[in-house]
């Protein structure tokens, strides 16, 4: 239970700097925490990442404020971080789809995120089938995207999948998948102070696309089908909330991989999702 007290006591510590422009970053370093690993977890746990659960609550915050009407909207703008208040007014109707001016009209209608609250539950019946192998290293070719730790989120790993199946850059990714793993990765590392998404295949084989190889080691494999965007996040929060603690079984979560497999669209319900869980050493 240690990884849910650490996440519990960084919500404390987000909700004490809620109107603050976060490091999140140099904060986990300075807590000797790796950022990858605890992003993952975290996100797990509560369902979002910090910087989205932080925006959440900000949010949420300024609209009870928004809503009881007792200061102006340009200060309570400023309070919370915005000194841009047309900046303000877009991210705010980003958030609730409404105008700050609409809030009191349309208050209990809004999607507001309260201080959040999980609950651990280990069961008996696992929620989806998994197996432990031994996997040597691998090189994998594809593209990359890096991010600020500080902004990024799920959601921007999926964007990035759809992109490269509208431009039909996993179509032409596929052509060089002949190494021993069938399907697109999408893989997730913090290298150099930046979150690396790298979405490629397994390959043996020269090609016009950035390279790198995975580490060899135990891994869990978790699978389902479904929807990846949807079935991933589920299994993760399955791991972390339900398996972790039943198998009591410690992760190496400094990098995190999936894997999609479809005949069609990999937006599909009929996509086959594995989520690859190192074990720790």
């Amino acid at each position: 239970m240690q990884t849910v007290n650490f996440v519990e006591r960084f919500i404390i510590y987000i909700e004490d700097h809620i109107r603050e422009n976060i490091d999140y970053d140099e904060v986990l370093l300075d807590m000797s925490v790796e950022p990858k690993s605890f992003i993952t977890i975290f996100s797990s746990l509560v369902g979002f990442s910090p910087y989205e659960y932080q925006m959440r609550r900000k949010m949420t915050e300024i609209a009870y404020e928004l809503e009881a009407g007792h200061r102006r909207l340009i200060d309570i703008s400023k309070q919370y971080g915005f000194h841009d208040i047309e900046q303000f007014k877009k991210t705010y109707r980003e958030a609730f789809g409404i105008s700050p001016y609409e809030t009191e009209k349309y208050f209990q209608t809004l999607d507001l995120t309260e201080r959040i609250s999980f609950e651990v539950v280990p069961v008996e019946r696992p929620k989806y089938r998994s197996t432990e192998q031994h996997v040597e290293g691998f090189r994998i070719i594809g593209a990359v995207r890096r991010f600020s730790v500080d902004h990024y989120s799920t959601l921007m790993k999926y964007d990035f999948l759809s992109y490269l199946e509208d431009n039909h850059v996993l179509e032409e990714l596929l052509k060089y998948n002949d190494g021993h793993i069938k399907g697109i990765i999408l893989l997730e590392r913090y290298i150099g102070g930046k979150m690396e998404l790298m979405i490629g295949v397994s390959s043996l084989s020269p090609a016009p696309f950035e390279e790198t190889y995975t580490e060899s080691g135990d891994y869990v494999i978790f699978e389902s089908e479904g929807d990846p965007e949807i079935v991933s996040e589920d299994i993760y929060r399955y791991i972390f909330r339900r398996w972790r603690f039943k198998e009591d079984r410690e992760l190496n979560c400094s990098y995190s991989m999936e894997l999609i497999k479809s005949r069609g669209l990999f937006f599909s319900e009929d996509s086959k999702v594995q989520v690859w869980q190192r074990l720790s050493d």
